[in-house]
């Protein structure tokens, strides 16, 4: 074998073994593009669940129902009554907030260390918002629901954690889930 052709080989194989690095690459490159979000999604909905199980339960009225967002399907879109007048009326920029509910109804805008019961969320342009203000509604009883929300007194069960998380449990109708209301209708 002569000199160029030891060479032409060397390169080939050079060639090769560049190849097969740049596609072990792509598959390291695509099995963690896959992996990440799948992890991301249990771990999210682990939360959730853990706020479920470890939360003491505090049930708040709503109203202004909007029973559809076109946009994410099937929601009951609704205000939470606290019991205080003035949430936050002069906050305009995006502010982590507090709303005290035990010993006294109150709004905060540090952690209170004399609350026992509280939710967290944030006050944005007048409104506090704690990521509890939607409840998924199957396509299938949403028109039923509606009726039924607009004619009755309706409240939500929250869980709630120690530093004020809230994850939404169900939705009342009367003081009853309204799954129940639903079954007993059919």
């Amino acid at each position: 074998m002569d000199q160029s052709t030891k060479q032409s080989i060397r390169e080939a194989n050079k060639k090769f073994l560049m190849k097969e690095y740049k596609m072990f690459q792509n598959k390291k490159t695509l099995i963690v593009a896959l992996i990440v979000p799948i992890l991301s999604l249990i771990a999210l909905t682990s939360y959730k669940k853990y706020i479920l199980a470890v939360g003491y339960e505090i049930v708040l009225p709503i109203s202004g129902y909007d029973p559809r967002d076109l946009l994410s399907g099937h929601y009951i879109t609704y205000r939470i009554e606290y019991g205080l007048l003035e949430i936050c009326s002069t906050q305009y920029e995006s502010q982590t907030a507090y709303i005290c509910l035990e010993p006294e109804k109150s709004i905060h805008f540090s952690e209170p260390s004399s609350c026992t019961k509280m939710i967290a969320g944030e006050c944005n342009n007048g409104q506090f918002k704690a990521g509890i203000e939607k409840y998924y509604v199957p396509e299938d009883k949403a028109k039923y629901l509606e009726s039924q929300i607009r004619s009755k007194s309706a409240s939500i069960a929250l869980s709630v954690t120690r530093n004020g998380r809230a994850q939404v449990k169900d939705l009342l109708l009367d003081g009853q889930p309204w799954k129940e209301l639903a079954i007993d209708s059919q």
